[in-house]
C-alpha cells in the first residue's frame, strides 16, 4: 500500500512494488517507514522513474485495514476513485480484493479480483488527478455495469468497452461471490492515432458479437502474460491488440466504413502502396493519390471516412516502424538519425519532437530504458544530433 507521510499498517502487510530506474530493481514493502512511502508516491507521480510491476493482495492485512488499504492503493498508483463495496459483500471486514500490474512500455495492464463492488470517478477526482490515458476494460468473470456520457452498458465475461477517466464515469461489479476484471491503460495518443475515440466509450463489444469473436481472445490471451514475473510481449503485439480493439469499439459505435466495398478497396490500395514506399521522404497525398489513379481531393475524403488524416496515418506508420528499430537488438549499431532516414524522415530533429510527441520519450532515452543505450562511443555532437 502506497500512503503518505505518517500512515502506516500492520506490519504484516507483504506487497511489494519493484521499481525500475536507469537499469536497476529496488524493491521495498509498504509501511515500512514514511521516508519510503514518500518515494513510492514519487514513482508514481512522474518524478523521473516509474513503477513497473505491482502485486498486492488485501488478504495480506489486517481485516479491519482491508477495504482502506484497497482504496489508498487504488486512488493513489492507478486513479483516484470513490470505492463502495456492494451488499453482496456484507460487511466491510469481508471485503477483500487484489491485483497485479505490469507496465509494458506503452500501457500497463491490471488484473483485478475482489468481491462486489462499485467505483465511480467524479469532478472532483478529475480535477485532482490530471490523466491523459484511455482504460480498455475487458471483463473476465461475474458481471459488471458501467455509465459514461449517459450511455449505459453491461458487461460479461469476455466483454470488454472503453472510458475516458478524464470524464466522469462509474462501473459496478456484482455477482454471488467474486469477480475478475483486467485493464488496459493506454496513453491517448495510442488510441486516438487509430481513431478520434470521444464517441466509443461506454461502449460495449460482446464477446458473442462478430467483433468480439475475433477480438476478446486476443486481449484475454494479451492479458495473461501481465505479471510481476512475466516478460512484457513485443510491441508488434500490443499494437496489434489496440488495432484489433479500436476496429471492434467502430464497428460497435456504427463508424466502420464496412457498408462501402469499394470505398474500402481503394483506402486499402492507398495504404499498401503507402507502406511500400515509407522509406521514401518524397512520398505525399499526391504521389499516393497519382499512384491509385484518383484525385487528391478524394484521397482526402476517403481519409476523413477512417477518422484521421493521410498526413498522420503516414506519421503514425513511420514512428511505429522506427519504434520498432530502435528497441531492436540487431540494430543498435545505426544512428537514431539513420533510423529517421530509414523511414523517411528528411529531419532528426523533426523526428525526434513527432517522437515524443508522440511516445512521450525521445528515440535516446527509449533506447536507454530498453537496456540498449546508443551512448557508448558516440561524441557530444553525435548524441545532440541523434535525439
Amino acid at each position: 500500500m502506497v500512503l503518505t507521510a505518517g500512515q502506516r499498517l500492520h506490519s504484516r502487510q507483504v506487497s511489494h512494488l519493484r521499481a525500475n530506474g536507469r537499469g536497476r530493481s529496488n524493491r521495498w514493502r509498504y509501511g515500512s517507514t514514511p521516508q519510503l512511502n514518500r518515494r513510492a508516491v514519487d514513482r508514481v507521480s512522474g518524478t523521473g522513474v516509474r513503477i513497473v510491476d505491482i502485486a498486492f493482495a488485501t488478504a495480506q492485512v489486517d481485516r479491519a485495514d482491508r477495504l482502506t488499504a484497497w482504496r489508498e492503493l487504488v486512488n493513489q498508483v492507478f486513479l483516484p476513485l470513490a470505492i463502495t463495496p456492494l451488499p453482496a459483500t456484507g460487511r466491510a471486514g469481508e471485503f477483500g480484493a487484489s491485483v497485479t500490474s505490469s507496465d509494458w512500455g506503452e500501457l500497463r495492464v491490471w488484473r483485478v479480483k475482489a468481491t462486489t463492488m462499485s467505483a465511480v470517478r467524479t469532478v472532483h477526482h478529475i480535477e485532482s488527478s490530471a490523466r491523459d490515458d484511455y482504460l480498455l476494460a475487458l471483463h473476465i468473470s461475474g458481471t459488471a455495469t458501467g455509465t459514461q456520457d449517459d450511455r449505459q452498458l453491461r458487461l460479461g465475461p469476455g466483454d470488454f468497452a472503453l472510458f475516458d477517466p478524464t470524464r466522469p464515469y462509474a462501473i459496478a461489479f456484482r455477482g454471488t461471490d467474486t469477480f475478475e476484471h483486467v485493464i488496459y491503460q493506454v496513453p491517448r495518443a495510442s488510441i486516438d492515432a487509430r481513431w478520434p475515440a470521444g464517441d466509443l466509450t461506454a461502449l460495449g463489444v460482446p464477446a458473442a458479437s462478430s467483433a468480439g469473436r475475433l477480438t476478446s481472445p486476443y486481449l484475454q490471451t494479451l492479458a495473461r502474460t501481465a505479471g510481476p514475473s512475466g516478460d512484457p510481449p513485443a510491441q508488434a503485439f500490443i499494437d496489434a491488440a489496440l488495432d484489433l480493439a479500436v476496429s471492434a469499439l467502430r464497428a460497435a459505435a456504427g463508424t466502420s466504413s464496412r457498408a462501402d466495398p469499394h470505398r474500402n478497396s481503394l483506402i486499402a490500395e492507398l495504404k499498401r502502396y503507402a507502406l511500400a514506399h515509407l522509406s521514401d521522404p518524397d512520398l505525399s497525398p499526391a504521389t499516393a493519390a497519382r499512384a491509385s489513379f484518383i484525385s487528391v481531393r478524394q484521397l482526402h475524403r476517403l481519409f476523413a471516412h477512417e477518422g484521421v488524416s493521410f498526413g498522420a496515418w503516414l506519421r503514425e506508420q513511420r514512428l511505429r516502424r522506427c519504434r520498432d528499430d530502435l528497441t531492436n537488438q540487431q540494430l543498435t549499431h545505426r544512428a537514431v538519425s539513420e533510423i529517421a532516414a530509414r523511414w523517411g524522415f528528411r529531419s532528426a530533429a523533426h523526428f525526434t519532437r513527432a517522437f515524443h510527441a508522440r511516445y512521450g520519450t525521445t528515440p535516446v532515452e527509449l533506447r536507454a530504458l530498453s537496456g540498449r543505450s546508443p551512448v557508448e562511443g558516440r561524441s557530444p555532437g553525435q548524441l545532440e544530433h541523434d535525439g
